[in-house]
């Protein structure tokens, strides 16, 4: 065999070994990059915290996108609980400054997007959410979405909200040449409220509230004594404003009425309601808080808003604009803080009740208003939490709870009513010192749901039917 006959030969023997010792085809170089381990910031949930508190701690819960996101990198069902003592990932990479610049830093040459992640850290930085500046410690925290379409890479369209930054989105519920904005009743049942009775109070009755209701002059709730028998409520706006007192049912019981979230902090937020409005949970839990407010003190109550926003009042309008002005009671800034936000609205009524507890009035309520936020397909009916060491509570949640039943039976006949009353420990809860109940009205995100807070004759008729259980 010739020299070149040789070398052929080995040249094809050597191929055949190469060929029978490569292991399974190599992936290309697009895909192992999308394969590419993200590092995710982790954190600790307070103790009885929830998917959204936590989210909205970081920023992260104007954009419904980063629910679903925390839900999938943490391998969560919707509406897990979260413990205390687990570390959860959040839809926030945390990634190497290089020392130069953000774009450098992230291999992304976009320059809004720089500003944006810069402001981001900037924020939360001073919020002191984060410890120490991205420039110390040589980390920067990116909000990020997964897109399944490029194999989990950073979206270029990732979505940066912040809550107090020149940068953030206006939420603009309702465009100004809208015909539906204002008045736009419900037409949900014709049955006519039972609450109003059917005797005016005496003199010598009206007379007996008449300490209680000056003392509320220099509360922050704005109370006007006009006459023996009404009272002037510039907060709940020009319409609703004056505010007979029907009868004395009350006239022992003082509540303290906590509307769910406000200020720089708006709650649940649904998105593209009937195609383009936003709804924010606070102003809907807001307004359900007024409406019960002025039940009950045409009832002879003593009543305080631990929220105020003077601009809006009570409002017979479906789609309410989201805003931030709301205040504490007494014209205080709402903090943005979670922690500082509830400890503020709760040192009042606690302080207020013992003010009231020296004066002899046993009979003290602590009313939470909000609305939940769960999956889009979760239908829900109005449910309770009560305070778990006491009987008082619990037995006042599940009186309120009976009014729905009964009522329920009138306005659809055809399905049960579902609502639960329950424990839970959560802050406003756990640390009230009048007997405490917790409302949850609906379900932002359910369409079926959005109905019960949308109309405003609906909104009535939850405070109704809350008042109605208070006058069990």
């Amino acid at each position: 065999m010739s020299l070149r006959k040789q070398l052929i030969l080995w040249t094809i023997l050597l191929i055949g070994v190469s060929i029978q010792a490569s292991p399974k085809p190599i992936k290309s170089t697009k895909s192992s990059k999308s394969k590419k381990t993200i590092q995710y910031l982790k954190v600790k949930p307070s103790e009885g915290q929830g998917v959204y508190s936590l989210l909205r701690n970081y920023k992260l819960i104007q954009d419904p996108d980063n629910v679903a996101l925390f839900y999938e990198i943490n391998s969560l069902k919707q509406n897990t609980s979260l413990s205390k003592n687990k570390l959860y990932k959040l839809p926030i990479e945390v990634l190497k400054y290089d020392g130069k610049s953000i774009r450098t830093s992230i291999g992304n040459k976009n320059l809004e997007t720089a500003k944006q992640i810069e402001e981001y850290n900037l924020v939360l930085t001073k919020k002191k959410i984060r410890k120490t500046d991205y420039k110390k410690d040589g980390k920067l925290w990116v909000l990020i979405q997964i897109n399944e379409k490029s194999n989990n890479q950073l979206a270029n369209s990732s979505k940066i909200i912040l809550s107090n930054s020149s940068t953030t989105q206006s939420v603009k519920s309702i465009p100004e040449d809208d015909p539906r904005k204002q008045f736009l009743v419900a037409s949900m049942s014709t049955m006519k409220s039972k609450l109003v009775a059917d005797y005016k109070m005496t003199d010598a009755e009206v007379n007996s509230l008449r300490e209680r209701f000056t003392s509320l002059k220099s509360e922050g709730n704005l109370i006007k004594k006009v006459s023996a028998k009404s009272l002037n409520v510039p907060l709940f706006g020009n319409k609703y404003e004056s505010v007979d007192i029907v009868t004395d049912e009350l006239n022992d019981q003082v509540f303290y009425i906590v509307p769910g979230h406000g200020g720089p902090d708006p709650g649940a937020i649904a998105k593209n309601v009937d195609g383009k409005y936003t709804i924010c949970e606070d102003e809907y839990a807001y307004d359900v808080s007024l409406r019960l407010a002025k039940n009950l003190m045409e009832k002879g109550a003593s009543v305080y808003i631990i929220v105020e926003d003077k601009n809006d009042g009570i409002r017979d309008e479906m789609y309410l604009d989201c805003d931030k002005d709301e205040t504490s009671m007494g014209g205080h800034e709402i903090p943005l803080s979670q922690k500082k936000r509830l400890k503020q609205g709760i040192s009042k009524v606690n302080k207020l009740y013992s003010k009231h507890k020296k004066k002899g009035i046993a009979k003290q309520w602590m009313v939470s208003l909000h609305i939940d936020a769960q999956s889009e397909e979760s239908r829900q009916d109005v449910f309770f939490y009560y305070q778990s060491e006491s009987t008082i509570s619990k037995n006042k949640a599940l009186d309120i709870q009976n009014v729905f039943e009964e009522k329920y039976k009138i306005c659809r006949k055809n399905e049960c009513y579902k609502g639960t009353v329950s424990s839970r420990p959560l802050y406003v809860v756990r640390n009230s010192d009048p007997e405490p109940i917790f409302v949850e009205l609906a379900n932002i995100h359910n369409p079926e749901d959005q109905k019960r807070i949308l109309y405003p004759k609906n909104r009535q008729l939850l405070a109704d039917w809350i008042t109605e259980g208070f006058l069990k």
